[in-house]
């Protein structure tokens, strides 16, 4: 009942964010040329910098001879150099130091990745001294990078939206997505539609990577219908003889949450569904019945997420009644 994941999952490695994100980039390079370049366009839109036609190295670590940086991608007349903090802030000494890693490309970017963007004194002294050197210097949040790359892919590009739902998980399930707890998950949910309401819960395959949003939508007909927040989220497998319930790494469920696994195990091939075996269940408390509608042409496709703070233009409810009824005051597109 293992995920099966594109990106490594360490449990030690300070870098591991950075080698992600540089394998992120290196696949979508090798996937379509000419949409790399469209995102790195748009990553930089603010930087005055190009990609020329020759082949890009890409780098997980650099020693400078003062520190290490976490990565780069490089080309003769081009560095791009990449530094991660999973925490509170960059350090001005290990950036000045980092600045050793360029030359003598034409155009020279750091890329400053952190799970926050937040106005600092130490970003705008460390822009000051890049500047001297002609090395211009970019600050990203993890999600501006999954939501770049997204703007950048079409519906067909299946394989490169595979990998960055499996990105997006990944810096979700380590907290580099603080907007998690604003986000709401929605998937389509047409035929079990009216099980999903009845028992507070969505299924799916273990191995697709969803991000840990606080709230679940069920979508069905052009429209959020209901609205729950999860509470647990089960990779199980479900025996209906004995009416047990063998959960991932032991994980606690109430009577109540088992039966209701069960229950909608029992429903499932009527929508012709086996959830059986290698499913992961999202468990709410309950379902509140909203109508957040979507107004522009055509269905949705597989799921998407919303960040509710955005779209209500304010705070979040503080429970999903009053999130149903601010939800029923707006559409979406």
């Amino acid at each position: 009942m293992t995920d099966i994941h594109y990106f490594p999952r360490y449990s030690q490695p300070e870098n591991f964010a950075t080698n992600n994100t540089l394998l992120l980039l290196l696949r979508l390079n090798q996937y379509n040329r000419f949409k790399f370049e469209r995102f790195m366009e748009k990553l930089c839109a603010d930087q005055d910098f190009q990609l020329s036609g020759s082949w890009l190295q890409f780098s997980q670590q650099r020693g400078t001879g003062k520190s290490v940086l976490d990565g780069y991608i490089s080309q003769d007349s081009l560095k791009i150099a990449v530094e991660t903090k999973r925490g509170d802030g960059f350090d001005l000494d290990q950036l000045e130091r980092h600045l050793g890693v360029f030359g003598t490309e034409q155009h020279k970017l750091l890329i400053l990745l952190s799970p926050t963007l937040r106005n600092d004194s130490i970003l705008k002294d460390i822009g000051l001294k890049a500047d001297k050197q002609s090395i211009q210097v970019s600050y990203k949040s993890f999600e501006e990078i999954i939501r770049i790359m997204r703007e950048c892919l079409s519906d067909h590009d299946e394989e490169m939206t595979a990998l960055v739902n499996d990105y997006e998980s990944f810096c979700s399930e380590w907290g580099l997505l603080p907007r998690d707890r604003y986000t709401m998950f929605v998937p389509t949910c047409g035929a079990s539609f009216q099980d999903n309401l009845d028992f507070a819960l969505y299924y799916c395959p273990v191995q697709y990577s969803r991000r840990k949003a606080k709230y679940l939508g069920v979508y069905s007909n052009r429209s959020v219908r209901a609205v729950g927040e999860i509470v647990k989220i089960v990779p199980c497998n479900i025996n209906l003889t004995s009416n047990e319930v063998v959960t991932a790494d032991d994980q606690k469920l109430t009577a109540s949450e088992k039966e209701r696994i069960i229950a909608a195990t029992r429903k499932a091939p009527v929508h012709d569904y086996d959830v059986t075996v290698g499913h992961k269940f999202f468990l709410c408390e309950r379902m509140t019945t909203t109508e957040f509608r979507k107004i522009t042409p055509g269905p949705l496709r597989g799921f998407c997420y919303f960040d509710l703070e955005k779209e209500l233009g304010g705070k979040v409810p503080d429970n999903t009644e009053e999130l149903a009824s601010a939800l029923r005051t707006h559409t979406w597109q």
